[in-house]
């Protein structure tokens, strides 16, 4: 079994080092919070700041990963548009190559090992003593020596497999198939930073050449795709669209560095760089490097290509959250309010085709996507059945979003989802109200009695004015708006003009030709309605108040 060992250290190694970058992206979830996303969002609005957001931020956070699932969030949720999203993926790939300086330096130019173990010690002391963020800062440190130890592993494994096998075996090969072997390899284990590691370990022993352990690193700079074509595959199509421009970037960046492979390897010495390992990882940052200053000047057109060719064909209604992951708590609350204010707006317009009467053209919802096609032509019950569906979709997201804040706390996230929940809710009784009464709504269009035609259109007008109002759309849209607007006296005008409706009924039932019938229906009619839009109302305030 001895000449097993080095094999299994190696793969211990490469095991550890994977567990610790697992549990390192972990901890910068939990210690970035919210103001690392603020930052990000912030610093994103132009192409060439996204870039170089994208390059600090990875190089900060060392988790090119974790930065592009809070960029993915962020397009899926309209913070940052499509084409700043991608400045911030291609600036990430620069980023993750100061990974290869770091353990270059520290792994093999330093000698850690006798700091490693009492590192692992007092940080494996501290998870389970301490808790909120200086917990999660001690996995952090824990997760940064794993990595340090399953690095040294797999130092110490090539150095001692290198008197066991004859390296003559691998000469011979051409470079393609060191960039197909990298390539594969990274698709594998899904980390590009433990094919570097590997590669540096193997450059280190003298396993390979220089110019076989370049072609492997532009193999694992082209696998990382994978990541993405797998995540895009059941996506939505912001996600395919973010998934094609960085598969896209990577394959022409990494065919034309294999290309001048050399040529690229000697304006390295020529910058005074000697020491094979850093003439690599020197390597590694200068063709992602000029790769991103050749693409720069065309993001824009790019990504309107990207916007042009792929488009969604799916019957899907969810338009956020679909494309933001629960576990980034604060994108996660964010695309949920705007889920639903989208659910409101549908069923604002449902409740105006129940009740047969259109929005005025001037009222406004910039921001708002508009109806579906496929629901323009439904009928009425089929909009309410989908309606349905949106809100166990969103329900469904919200009880998986994770409640902690970056402090540990629960309660202000948790009541912001209860209240959100509670608008959808109201909403959709809303709808439900007026579907209950669509079969008389629609007896009323074929009547010929004048009584009966004059009362529907007072309820319709009142209607109308209140589900149409610019009060309501403004409410919905800008919560900068909203205390302009007094919902108490919005549901005393409903509830006054509902009850005077009635009156003047049973007061002119003796001078009507309706039959018991008709009256109860009319009755029942007006009643639904004011229910509906109480419940509106009730709506939009759960709403708003989410948004304190």
């Amino acid at each position: 079994m001895n000449e097993y060992i080095d094999v299994w250290k190696l793969l211990a190694g490469l095991s550890l080092f994977l567990f610790g970058m697992s549990q390192l992206e972990y901890a910068l979830k939990k210690l970035s919070g919210k103001r690392f996303q603020q930052i990000l969002s912030r610093s994103s609005r132009s192409p060439l700041r996204s870039v170089l957001t994208g390059t600090i931020a990875t190089t900060v956070v060392q988790s090119s990963s974790l930065v592009g699932l809070i960029v993915l969030a962020f397009v899926g949720i309209g913070i940052i548009p499509l084409v700043n999203a991608i400045g911030i993926v291609i600036g990430s790939n620069l980023g993750t190559t100061f990974t290869g300086w770091v353990v270059a330096t520290l792994g093999f130019k330093l000698d850690m090992s006798q700091y490693i173990y009492p590192i692992l010690g007092v940080a494996g002391l501290c998870l389970g003593i301490f808790k909120g963020k200086w917990r999660s800062f001690s996995l952090f440190v824990f997760g940064l020596a794993l990595l340090l130890l399953g690095l040294d592993f797999m130092k110490d494994s090539t150095s001692n497999i290198t008197t066991q096998l004859d390296i003559k075996i691998l000469g011979g090969y051409p470079l393609i198939i060191y960039l197909l072997a990298g390539t594969l390899l990274t698709a594998i284990i899904q980390s590009s930073s433990a094919v570097m590691m590997l590669t540096l370990s193997a450059l280190y022993a003298g396993m390979i050449t220089l110019p076989e352990a370049a072609a492997l690193v532009i193999g694992a700079d082209l696998g990382t795709t994978s990541t993405v074509i797998l995540g895009s595959l059941q996506g939505s199509i912001v996600k395919r669209q973010l998934a094609m421009a960085h598969v896209s970037f990577n394959v022409c960046v990494d065919v034309l560095t294999f290309v001048f492979l050399h040529a690229l390897l000697e304006l390295v010495k020529i910058l005074g760089i000697s020491d094979p390992l850093y003439t690599l990882v020197a390597f590694h940052s200068l063709f992602n490097l000029f790769g991103l200053l050749v693409f720069m000047p065309f993001i824009r057109k790019f990504s309107a290509l990207l916007e042009k060719r792929i488009k969604k064909h799916n019957h899907n209604l969810t338009q956020y959250i679909n494309n933001v992951s629960v576990d980034i708590t604060g994108a996660a609350i964010e695309a949920l309010t705007k889920e639903t204010q989208y659910l409101l707006y549908l069923v604002l317009q449902l409740n105006c085709r129940f009740l047969h009467i259109q929005l005025s053209k001037n009222t406004s919802f910039v921001g708002i996507p508009s109806v579906p096609k496929h629901l323009l032509y439904a009928d009425n019950i089929e909009y309410y059945m989908a309606i349905k569906q949106l809100e166990g979709e969103i329900v469904h997201y919200a009880l998986k979003i994770k409640i902690e804040d970056e402090n540990g706390s629960s309660m202000g996230v948790s009541e912001q989802i209860d209240r959100l929940m509670k608008a959808i809710r109201l909403a959709v009784y809303s709808a439900k109200a007026l579907k209950d009464i669509d079969s008389d709504i629609r007896t009323f269009d074929l009547q010929s009695n004048n009584w009966f035609n004059t009362y529907f259109k007072k309820l319709q007008f009142a209607a109308k004015t209140m589900f149409s109002s610019t009060q309501i759309s403004l409410y919905i849209l800008s919560d900068s708006q909203a205390e302009k607007i007094d919902l108490d006296v919005l549901s005393e005008e409903s509830h006054v003009f509902h009850q005077e409706i009635a009156y003047t009924i049973y007061n002119n039932k003796s001078e009507a030709p309706l039959t018991s019938l008709d009256l109860s229906t009319m009755l029942n009619v007006n009643e639904e309605i004011k229910m509906s839009e109480k419940q509106f109302i009730e709506a939009l305030r759960f709403y708003y108040n989410s948004q304190k």
